[in-house]
């Protein structure tokens, strides 16, 4: 069985949490724990500070600290498609403006 991969948060990374009273966002502001076990201090909109599990599966990353998303980061590793007849254009027009 495939376990899902935990996501490893940094301080300064948006967060969401799904409630049943609707979705709450805020900002880790402390990494209580590294590892599977871990658990992150979170500030949400509202002012209020919660510990909460990294396993917590409310618990989202909206966007990192530096700006990727969390579909950024899991697609890093792939290579970007290239496609010559676009860069080809690219460049013709990129000579032009000058």
């Amino acid at each position: 069985m495939n376990k899902a991969r935990t996501t490893k948060y940094n301080v300064g990374d948006e967060v969401s949490y799904a409630q049943g009273s609707g979705m709450l966002y805020g900002e880790v502001i402390r990494i209580i724990d590294a590892g599977e076990s871990g658990a992150v201090e979170v500030e949400f909109e509202d002012g209020r500070k919660e510990v909460k599990k990294v396993r917590d599966a409310a618990l989202n990353l909206l966007r990192r600290a530096s700006g990727k998303s969390e579909e950024e980061e899991r697609h890093s590793d792939r290579q970007k498609l290239r496609d010559p007849e676009l860069e080809k254009v690219m460049r013709s027009e990129q000579r032009r403006r000058w």
